[in-house]
């Protein structure tokens, strides 16, 4: 057995800079550029993944697989695999693997060492049980390298996943880089190299993962609506902010490390959905990720060195870029045909048409996925997953346990609800200001308690508990109420601008603006009465 260490990453196909000679060029020529030497090798690789009808090897978080392997000039060899359950951080897979020397693409699974497997699981049976569920196919070009006194293989795969007798066959078109030997940084510190000239993003789904969402599309395609992503909507499910599920006995200064993993994972999830699906709803919780993010190093501000602080000011650079996604998806809100306000027929064409104006000067589709594939966006993510590794190694990063994660938690939890209290406190008499200027400054405040039950919320309950959930909903309440008042608020600022005065939209927004205000006020007040369910 060996425990392999890989860091897998996507490839936007976008132009000629991306096509697969390019791509092999790019690379050759990179590594010749900082003297890396290396040795190249083609080769064309055919996989096929089994299990039983009802799944019995995924279930016990296995994959078995057998792979035909053919260079140039050589005979065809087999191999048989078995991969388990192993973690994923930030693109970096670490998977125990067992491999077998066969005579073709057929499995003999009594050849692998009976420990992999459960002792309930007759391997006779099993092996008669079996059949293919799905196929990978590809040309994958190697180039092994040595830097820094490390053993790196670089691959670059170009083909595709394929079932019987299914039309769909979605592209793989990725890189992955395999420690072979030495240290995990020579692994990152080349994979940086690769970011200088290749648009990648993190891949959180391996080749198989990819071929099981196939193959269960494929089964129930008769009850689905075609073109749609194999695995777009469990992602989708995956990615909703969620409470980042702490361990009540973890240590103060591994709760940070567990946070930024789950957090980033999720990040990960949302880039995948957006490339897979664009949307501004998506690329919106991409944004919502880096701020949940970023809140963790607000959080344990005190436990951290002045390197990883700075990793807080690249998170606070790309949550600046993409903060436009809110009033881009407020107008397609409102030029949307199916809103309220034009099933009300309350905007005109005029309006329609500066509101599209301004729409149009957001970035295009395409800037968005050249931002999500960047050279700094990659860098932030391993410079992320180098502090993970770090502290999750380095036994001299363990910090003053005096106070624990419970007390640390729940001062936070207290300091920022108090913050917030303060300010809603402030909207029973307001004074200088209207309600609405008052409810927008409280956003910010809004949005910290909220991370901060995010972050620390499952200490205290049990994640999607109704507790959690009850004193969450005013807030929640609030914030939908305040995102609806910045909609209408940039509406009124594009009605300044028409020749003429549209007195009916503009009553119709008044009257809107006034009854909103009545409901936030009324989940004020609840916000107001709840008790904290934290000591």
């Amino acid at each position: 057995m060996v425990t392999e260490i890989e860091l897998k990453y996507s490839l936007l196909d976008s132009n000629e800079q991306t096509k697969p000679e390019k791509i092999k060029t790019t690379i050759s020529q990179l590594l010749s550029e900082h003297d890396v030497t290396f040795v190249h090798q083609e080769k064309q690789l055919s996989n096929h993944y089994f299990d039983t009808a009802d799944l019995t090897l995924r279930k016990n978080r296995i994959a078995l697989r057998t792979r035909g392997t053919k260079c140039i000039d050589e005979t065809k060899r087999f191999e048989q695999t078995i991969k388990t359950s192993g973690t994923i951080i930030a693109g970096l897979h670490q998977r125990p693997e067992y491999n077998v020397d066969i005579g073709d693409a057929k499995p003999i699974v009594s050849l692998f060492p009976d420990i992999i497997f459960q002792p309930n699981i007759d391997i006779s049976l099993l092996q008669q049980q079996i059949v293919e569920l799905f196929s990978t196919h590809f040309t994958r070009h190697i180039w092994l390298v040595s830097s820094a006194g490390a053993q790196i293989e670089i691959a670059f795969d170009c083909g595709e996943v394929a079932c019987q007798n299914y039309v769909k066959r979605p592209r793989i078109y990725e890189i992955e880089l395999e420690l072979v030997s030495g240290d995990s940084r020579a692994l990152l510190g080349l994979t940086k190299l690769l970011f200088s000239q290749l648009a990648l993003r993190p891949g959180q789904l391996t080749k198989a993962a990819r071929g099981y969402a196939l193959y269960h599309e494929s089964l129930t395609l008769a009850s689905h609506v075609e073109n749609k992503s194999p695995n777009n909507s469990a992602i989708v499910e995956q990615i909703e902010l969620s409470m980042i599920n702490l361990p009540k006995t973890i240590p103060l200064h591994n709760a940070l490390t567990h946070g930024i993993e789950f957090s980033l994972n999720q990040l990960q999830l949302c880039v995948d959905s957006y490339v897979e699906v664009p949307s501004f709803n998506m690329l919106s919780k991409v944004s919502e990720q880096l701020i949940l993010l970023r809140q963790g190093f607000w959080l344990f501000d005190e436990l951290l060195s002045p390197d990883e602080k700075a990793l807080r000011t690249e998170l606070s650079y790309f949550i600046r870029t993409i903060h436009w996604v809110e009033n881009a998806r407020y107008i397609q809100l409102l030029i949307n045909k199916q809103s309220s306000y034009q099933k009300e027929n309350l905007i005109n064409q005029e309006l329609i048409t500066k509101l599209q104006l301004r729409q149009s000067r957001y970035p295009r589709e395409l800037q968005v996925l050249e931002l999500l594939h960047s050279e700094r966006f990659n860098n932030l993510q391993v410079d992320l997953l180098s502090l993970l590794l770090k502290r999750n190694s380095d036994e001299t990063l363990k910090i003053d346990n005096s106070s624990s994660l419970a007390e640390f938690a729940a001062k936070h939890l207290t300091n920022n609800t108090k913050a917030l209290s303060d300010e809603l406190v402030k909207l029973q008499k307001p004074q200088d200001s209207t309600s609405i200027g008052l409810y927008l400054t409280a956003h910010s405040l809004l949005i910290r308690a909220l991370l901060t039950t995010s972050w620390f919320s499952c200490l205290f309950a049990e994640p999607e508990s109704d507790i959690v959930k009850r004193f969450n909903m005013p807030l929640l309440d609030i914030k939908q109420g305040i995102i609806e008042l910045q909609s209408l608020s940039l509406l009124l600022q594009q009605l300044k601008h028409l020749p003429k005065k549209e007195n009916k939209l503009t009553q119709w927004l008044t009257n809107k603006s006034e009854n909103l205000i009545t409901a936030l006020d009324q989940s004020r007040a609840k916000a107001l009465t709840m008790k904290p369910y934290w000591p």
